[in-house]
């Protein structure tokens, strides 16, 4: 079963160092036509991602703002719920809660947190997400799992609409929950080793984002046709002569220039060309929700006026 969606374009953001050139980001993200403006959630640099999107939201009137994704080890499932709808009450709709199980080694050490296995962490937010569909709902509710419980709550505030949740991941285990459970998955590279290295990016090649997407289609069953499948753009590259660029990446991912070239995370080339692998990503994996990097929104504004919505 393929999914017929329109495509849809992302921004992602990460920092700014005052006010004005935060909101200033978010309504150019708007007025250049991307759909939603998301927020990385580390410990380094960036901005929190929940105050951020609140601040995104007020400066705009109709891009989505929210997490992408958000550490749920970080946070308790009853405050995160209550955050995203209070969010996006004050926004009128416009908020997309990104999730994920956590993965950056560092984020923990700061955080002096224990980083627990890969399956854990999943369970954890395989919960979370109940949680946060049942705070929402109208209906008083309880929960008591593994990892989580709450003792019966209204869950106020209510949400101005249903929160798309977006769970993202690599491998077949957080892949699959999302199948099953958000509305929004996010095809990425797995992470081996807790962190950004060539075992990583050794996963991101077209191939193995076959088997990606074939896992989705597994999990989902019925549900496939109900879902959108994102993809976020890690480096994009707008040139005429794109095998210098992929050459000089290439020894930073540990990955050969041809399959830099070929591996949908990376747009290197002329605006034609990054048009068509576009295009191939709903035609060959389904996928039509593509989040580009801040540092590339001016640059591929054309394709998105083209684009958007087709």
């Amino acid at each position: 079963m393929a999914i017929d969606r329109p495509l849809e374009f992302g921004a992602k953001a990460t920092k700014a160092a005052s006010a004005k050139e935060w909101a200033d980001l978010a309504r150019q993200a708007e007025d250049l036509g991307f759909v939603s403006l998301q927020i990385d959630d580390h410990f380094g640099s960036q901005l929190a991602p929940m105050p951020a999107a609140m601040a995104a939201a007020a400066a705009t009137t109709k891009i989505k703002v929210g997490p992408l994704v958000a550490g749920n080890d970080f946070r308790n499932p009853v405050v995160t719920a209550k955050e995203s709808a209070t969010i996006d009450l004050l926004c009128d709709g416009r908020f997309v809660l990104g999730i994920g199980a956590g993965w950056l080694k560092g984020d923990y050490e700061i955080a002096g947190i224990t980083q627990h296995d890969a399956s854990t962490r999943i369970a954890r937010l395989d919960e979370a997400i109940d949680i946060f569909r049942g705070i929402w709902s109208a209906e008083p509710f309880s929960f008591s799992g593994e990892h989580y419980s709450v003792a019966e709550t209204t869950g106020y505030p209510k949400p101005a609409a249903d929160i798309p949740i977006l769970v993202g991941g690599g491998g077949r285990q957080i892949l699959s929950l999302a199948a099953r459970k958000a509305d929004i998955v996010g095809v990425n590279p797995k992470i081996v080793g807790r962190s950004i290295n060539p075992r990583s990016m050794a996963t991101a090649a077209a191939d193995v984002v076959d088997e990606k997407v074939g896992w989705i289609k597994e999990a989902a069953g019925d549900r496939y046709g109900q879902l959108k499948l994102q993809l976020q753009v890690f480096v994009t590259v707008v040139t005429e002569d794109p095998m210098p660029v992929a050459e000089k990446l290439a020894p930073a991912f540990g990955l050969p220039p041809e399959v830099v070239l070929a591996a949908p995370y990376f747009q290197i080339g002329p605006l034609s060309k990054i048009e068509e692998n576009i295009l191939e990503l709903r035609d060959r994996w389904d996928i039509s929700y593509i989040a580009f990097q801040g540092d590339a929104t001016q640059a591929v504004a054309p394709l998105v006026s083209k684009l958007a919505g087709k």
